[in-house]
């Protein structure tokens, strides 16, 4: 379920920009302040923060890298009155997902609903490319202790394949056979990889489709 925070000190203000939203798709927490619910911030149950800027303007700067630091994919939607532009800069620095500025009226509900909707879009996206990428690099592991065991034969058995005009190959069978039970193991240690490699990419391409499926359908 899509976790979202709305902090607005206004109590009518939480419950309207709540009823926005549709109750079984959102766990939506309504709180006078982000503290209030900091806990659902770092366990990741909150995705998308809709903050009230005009609460805590003169520290929203500060309060952005601190969210952010609970959970780096975290997205911000700022609704505020007008602010100094050398404070509204600052915040968008410090890497809020949109800033909307407050008007009466309908508009900007759908403004800030529209926002959530990508936002929480967007994080989707994110954590799926995060997930491939740590599959990939989970999968890459046996794949490096291979190539690993590769260098390390060769630096053993290459004495054994020094080029000496003067003398003739005279290695042996054992030689041979241990350079093949090298290369058997090699394999043994790669194929395995390769194909949990190209599984693990499957499973999880499948698997953003099928959301992508789920969230079209919804719509």
């Amino acid at each position: 379920m899509k976790g979202l925070l709305i902090a607005n000190k206004n109590q009518e203000a939480r419950e309207r920009l709540a009823s926005l939203f549709n109750q079984e798709e959102y766990q939506i927490t309504k709180a006078d302040s982000v503290a209030n619910a900091l806990e659902g911030i770092i366990n990741k149950e909150i995705q998308v923060v809709v903050l009230d800027g005009t609460y805590d303007e003169q520290n929203v700067a500060k309060l952005v890298p601190l969210l952010k630091k609970c959970n780096r994919n975290i997205s911000i939607v700022l609704v505020s009155d007008e602010m100094p532009i050398d404070l509204v800069r600052r915040i968008r620095k410090e890497g809020i997902f949109y800033h909307a500025l407050k008007t009466a009226g309908e508009d900007n509900h759908e403004e800030i609903y529209q926002a959530v909707c990508y936002a929480f879009k967007k994080y989707e996206e994110i954590t799926n490319t995060q997930l491939i990428e740590k599959q990939k690099e989970k999968a890459m592991f046996p794949i490096k202790s291979v190539l690993s065991t590769i260098a390390i034969t060769m630096m053993l058995v290459s004495p054994a394949f020094a080029v000496d005009t003067a003398t003739t190959y005279n290695s042996g069978i054992l030689v041979l056979l241990f350079v093949g039970f090298c290369a058997l193991l090699i394999v043994a240690q790669l194929v395995p990889a390769v194909l949990m490699l190209i599984g693990m990419t499957k499973a999880v391409s499948q698997g953003v489709s099928e959301k992508n499926e789920q969230t079209s359908g919804a719509k």
